[in-house]
């Protein structure tokens, strides 16, 4: 499944400096030198936020682009509505499990990103079609 990227990582260039104030590659020469590799994905976030000022939305965008660029891979905590509908669905489920982190993180962020119930499940219905076509 190569896909365009989805989430943060789809963002424009131009987006993230028009609303941050600077680029991905200016927020990873910032985070370099603030030791960002060891911290948490949390402690990142909070970070961007408390010392940049960045809006929670935006301190998370730049800190999962950080981690794409510098290949930092976190384990991903899958939500329990995703998990159970894998449970029907184990081509998707491994076909999801064989993404990197960045890609698992991308669709459950874009999972995060439905309006409401009803839209999340038809996402999770189309994330688990497209998986198990990729799979098969």
């Amino acid at each position: 499944m190569h896909e365009q990227p989805r989430g943060p990582l789809a963002i424009p260039e131009e987006v993230i400096q028009f609303e941050t104030g600077r680029t991905t590659a200016d927020w990873c020469v910032l985070l370099d030198a603030s030791d960002a590799p060891t911290f948490s994905h949390a402690q990142l976030i909070e970070h961007l936020e408390h010392i940049y000022g960045l809006e929670t939305r935006w301190a998370s965008t730049i800190a999962v682009r950080y981690e794409a660029a510098r290949g930092i891979e976190r384990e991903v905590a899958v939500p329990a509505d995703v998990v159970a509908a894998m449970i029907f669905k184990p081509a998707a489920r491994r076909r999801f499990e064989h993404l990197s982190r960045a890609e698992q993180r991308n669709l459950l962020i874009w999972l995060d990103e439905a309006a409401d119930l009803r839209e999340r499940q038809a996402r999770i219905d189309e994330m688990l079609a497209q998986l198990s076509a990729a799979a098969g």
